[in-house]
């Protein structure tokens, strides 16, 4: 689904940035094992790392997923842990999220507004992702439907039991740092902290839809996201970056402002990624929807959350990012596997 008919044009013309980033960033890697994939000839340029990489993936349900997914950091760790040596996903959580923690995206007639839009910065119960990590309310706005059985969307736990926390195959590392309706502005306040804990060598970035469903401004979204990625260099001054643009979702069928603010935000993720990248610490962007011509109807199961074809593809998109800009396993596997 193309949120707004200019978009797939925008995203053309502003390819190039994206790969002069990629190419930037190309002297930065680790060892891999070669016994598969060869020796990249790009190896030499940078320092290689002895031991473990570490991992961080990051951002809210998109990553976090719901009990019963086998999510898009299972396949990404399926495709990446036989080329890397001692790779290692890191984050404060483990689980997918349970029913009492999903807040439904709003519908059309739960827009929200100007006067619901939460002030800026943790409140006196603290940062909202920890209160939706707890069970209780979060920030965002909720619609009229169930949030614990988004009916007709043939939702993953469905069929399972919705109040444990169980991926379809426990089969991966688990370890992540995402959380069900988490914002950029509450990620941005604990990004540091989280990285200084875990000290991930990389970090990998879905976020910010959550904060596009209010009526915000682009600047106030570029101080986010600054403060999000300093942050994430505070932890660690060498960590590397990977920031993935906001996915498409159905509802900017109902809200054109909304479909707005998603192409302002991607286009403000592909120039910050360009202009805050440095030798120490560089920061790549990726356009997931355009590289694996993300389908809306077909990629998610109601209209938003992948299904086992969008996770497919989330986690191709992030392994090629991975591959050309660091050096870190191969490309993903193409034509891309039928979901099972």
């Amino acid at each position: 689904m193309a949120i707004l008919p200019s978009r797939r044009t925008g995203t053309l013309i502003l390819a190039g940035l994206v790969a002069l980033a990629l190419v930037a960033g190309g002297g930065y890697l680790w060892v891999t094992r070669t016994d598969d994939r060869g020796t990249d000839p790009r190896a030499e340029a940078g320092t290689p790392m002895s031991g473990s990489l570490r991992v961080m993936l990051s951002g809210d349900s998109m990553t976090q997923g719901a009990n019963g997914d086998r999510t898009w950091r299972y396949h990404l760790w399926n495709h990446l842990e036989p080329a890397v040596e001692g790779l290692d996903f890191v984050g404060p959580y483990t689980d997918p999220a349970t029913t009492d923690m999903i807040i439904p995206v709003p519908t059309d007639e739960a827009r929200p507004s100007d006067e619901d839009s939460p002030s800026d910065g943790p409140t006196a119960d603290g940062p909202a992702d920890e209160r939706r990590a707890d069970g209780s309310a979060g920030a965002e706005p909720e619609d009229s439907g169930s949030p614990t059985e988004p009916a007709g969307h043939g939702w993953p736990g469905a069929d399972g039991d919705a109040g444990t926390g169980e991926y379809r195959d426990p089969d991966f590392d688990q370890d992540h740092n995402a959380v069900w309706g988490r914002t950029l502005r509450d990620a941005s306040a604990s990004i540091e902290e989280e990285v200084r804990r875990y000290e991930p060598d990389v970090l990998c970035t879905l976020i910010g839809v959550n904060d596009l469903l209010w009526p915000i401004g682009m600047e106030e979204m570029e101080q986010r996201l600054r403060r999000y990625i300093e942050g994430a260099r505070e932890g660690n001054p060498d960590v590397r970056i990977v920031l993935a643009e906001a996915l498409p979702i159905a509802y900017a069928d109902n809200d054109p402002g909304f479909a707005l603010r998603t192409y302002s935000y991607n286009v403000l993720i592909r120039d910050l990624a360009g202009e805050l990248s440095t030798e120490r610490s560089p920061v790549i962007s990726v356009d997931i929807a355009e590289r694996e011509e993300w389908d809306v109807k077909a990629d998610t199961y109601d209209g938003t959350h992948p299904n086992a074809r969008g996770e497919i593809k989330i986690a191709a998109a992030f392994a090629d990012a991975l591959s050309e800009a660091y050096g870190v396993g191969g490309p993903y596997p193409r034509p891309l596997p039928e979901p099972s």
